[in-house]
């Protein structure tokens, strides 16, 4: 019997240690490949059992390329890059390490909540140009509440969960917009299920998104919703810039349809200088590193190895993206932990 095949393929020389470490006892060849063009993906995914990727782009040509390849095993939440719905058709399983940095993305979230609330970085300026008297006493007579007010979640997974049990201790009241979620998990978590994106815009003092991109969700929000956003309302996004239309958004902040925007990441990564969101004061920006801890690094190559292992031995994984291609494979054993 041949050897099973790992390709680890990467935009730059990545760090393999802590997720080979998860492939110890298995009989496989690990190797590595820096993928700058498509040619160079297909290339490297040819004759694999498993493929991980850390953030290389896979289109529907790459898909139809691959010819053994059971599954591939992306790092991090996102999983956009990759075209999972042509991973489906040809039979291939796209898996994420959803979890790995819930509590990170979360926190930030509710940074940015706090921050907009207490227009930290207005006031972190401010003070530090020693200005004291009139101009920050403009900034502070003009200050939002945070407890009893509602935040309103834009997807109710794992993260948007988090960022409401994080809210209800800061006394908030928590609704989301989630079709897909049942109504007895919105019940555990004490959230409140509202019936439409506009309904959630309406009644929330703040907004934060946590939705996947994909087909259904690239551009979920627009212009409708900022328009019926309270006008003391602040947006959060930290989940993918996509999600959301940024023209639009630009537009509704400039017009002051909502109070401010607390943004991690944007249409355009790495975002332009110029880009009119970076020139607006009540605009808190951070380079879509909610994610990231030291510990969550870690966490995400863990979770990769072990994901890849699962492939390896012949069990389903932990967190499959398109369970809709279990129906083109075989019976396999359900996950394991660890």
């Amino acid at each position: 019997m041949s050897k099973l095949k790992v390709a680890m393929i990467s935009r730059s020389n990545p760090e393999t240690g802590l997720v080979q470490q998860q492939l110890e006892g298995i009989d496989c060849e690990f190797d590595v490949y820096v993928c700058l063009s498509e040619g160079e993906t297909i290339e490297a995914v040819k004759g694999v059992d498993v493929i991980i990727n850390q953030g290389v782009p896979m289109s529907s040509a790459v898909m139809d390329e691959i010819d053994s390849a059971q599954g591939i095993v992306s790092f991090g939440h996102g999983f956009d890059h990759i075209d999972h719905e042509s991973a489906t058709d040809n039979s291939v399983m796209v898996i994420n390490t959803a979890g790995f940095c819930t509590e990170e993305v979360s926190n930030h979230a509710i940074m940015f909540i706090l921050s907009c609330a207490k227009k930290l970085t207005m006031l972190n300026d401010l003070t530090k140009n020693g200005e004291w008297g009139s101009e920050t006493g403009s900034v502070t007579s003009d200050m939002v509440p945070i407890t009893d007010q509602t935040l309103g979640l834009v997807s109710l997974g794992n993260i948007g969960r988090a960022v409401a049990r994080k809210a209800q201790a800061l006394g908030m009241h928590v609704i989301a917009y989630d079709p897909y979620i049942q109504p007895w998990i919105a019940k555990e978590s004490r959230v409140e299920l509202v019936g439409s994106l506009k309904e959630l815009a309406s009644r929330s003092d703040f907004v934060s998104m946590h939705t996947p991109l994909n087909n259904q969700t690239r551009h979920l929000v627009g212009a409708d919703f900022f328009k019926a956003m309270k006008p003391t309302a602040y947006f959060i996004n930290t989940c993918r810039g996509r999600t959301v239309d940024e023209d639009a958004l630009i537009n509704a902040l400039k017009t002051k349809e909502f109070a401010g925007a607390g943004l991690d990441v944007f249409d355009i990564e790495p975002t332009p200088t110029d880009n009119p969101l970076f020139q607006m004061e009540n605009v808190m920006v951070t380079p879509h590193s909610a994610g990231t801890s030291n510990s969550a690094v870690v966490a995400a190559q863990i979770q990769v190895g072990q994901e890849a292992a699962r492939l390896l031995n012949g069990s389903w994984p932990m967190s499959l993206v398109n369970p809709e291609v279990r129906s083109s494979i075989g019976v396999r054993p359900l996950a394991t932990r660890g």
